[in-house]
């Protein structure tokens, strides 16, 4: 299911990338082992790439998004094309699933197919990729799972010489009203906001309960959820924020916070000490990262091979074209 709200999600964000992440819809700007590679499957990576390379600090360059994006498509291609040399076939049922999911999530038939010819494919070949995309899944759970073997002795090891990943920082629930201002609001605007500010505050101080009025007044994200903003450590949040909630007890209500992004009313939910996960709390979250690691140094090892044998031709790049919803 979460494949499918991804696919739904690259494609609608591939719809309105811009202008220098688009290629021609129809184009292949590569073949491996003489099978084509269509622009319109770099459209859909390349949100995904991107969001995870500037999550990494510098806004990333083009050509790194660019070619991250054809390494992965290409690595699913050869994953892919070796699962059916071993004479493996996805899950039908989780494709039909698969399927469904992306076209409940589009809004319809209607909605897949506007969102399918802005980027230049057709529902089979959506299909056929979320089939390759679940093909290797199937080579990943039977062919590498099964050799994955994490002793004792590694998981314990890793436990003791990263002592500083299994620290946790002090935490705080809290609930949260927003009434939004913007860079463009006016003195008229601020005052306007500030009223309305005050008038949830004096509601939530007077006992009304404080979901409630967060998700009749609040203009923040969390309004629908009561206001509730989870669990967070200080440094996830903007100081203004976050030196209020840490220094209010259980069940406490702020004052108005004022931001830059407008006037804020926080209510302490729960506090958590700093702590350090035991053994017995990390044991099972670093077998799993020792697993990870061992697949991926087997995968990586695989396509080495599978890469040394394979053919990939790079056609000619085409011209940038912007992405238009209703084709063309």
């Amino acid at each position: 299911m979460k494949k499918a709200l991804l696919w739904v999600m690259l494609i609608a964000v591939s719809i309105a990338l811009p202008l220098d992440a688009q290629v021609k819809k129809s184009a292949v700007v590569m073949t491996v082992n003489e099978e084509p590679i269509f622009s319109w499957e770099v459209n859909l990576t390349v949100p995904q790439v991107q969001k995870e390379l500037a999550g990494q600090g510098a806004p990333p360059k083009r050509e790194d998004v660019i070619n991250l994006a054809l390494q992965r498509i290409v690595d699913t291609r050869l994953l892919a094309e070796e699962a059916r040399r071993r004479n493996l076939r996805p899950d039908r049922g989780r494709v039909e699933s698969a399927m469904a999911k992306i076209e409940e999530q589009a809004g319809g038939p209607e909605g897949l197919q506007k969102a399918l010819d802005g980027i230049g494919a057709t529902h089979d070949q959506l299909r056929a990729s979320v089939s390759e995309t679940d093909l290797v899944q199937v080579f990943m759970a039977t062919q590498i799972e099964p050799g994955l073997s994490v002793k004792a002795e590694d998981v314990r090891a890793y436990y003791n010489a990263n002592p500083e990943l299994f620290d946790r920082p002090e935490m705080v629930r809290a609930r949260h009203i927003l009434i939004r201002l913007t860079p463009n609001s006016t003195t008229a605007d601020k005052k306007e906001a500030r009223t309305r500010a005050q008038a949830a505050h004096q509601r939530v101080v007077a006992g009304e309960d404080f979901a409630v009025v967060a998700g009749q007044v609040s203009e923040g994200r969390e309004a629908s959820q009561g206001g509730d903003m989870g669990f967070f450590a200080r440094e996830s949040m903007m100081p203004e924020l976050t030196n209020v909630a840490f220094a209010l007890e259980v069940d406490q209500i702020s004052d108005i916070i004022e931001t830059r992004f407008g006037f804020h009313i926080l209510k302490v939910e729960e506090k958590r000490a700093a702590s350090h996960m035991s053994f017995a709390e990390a044991e099972g979250p670093v077998q799993e990262r020792l697993r990870g690691n061992q697949a991926g140094e087997m995968l990586k090892e695989l396509l080495l091979e599978l890469k040394e044998k394979a053919t990939v031709v790079v056609m000619t790049p085409p011209e940038p074209t912007t992405a238009n919803p209703n084709g063309g």
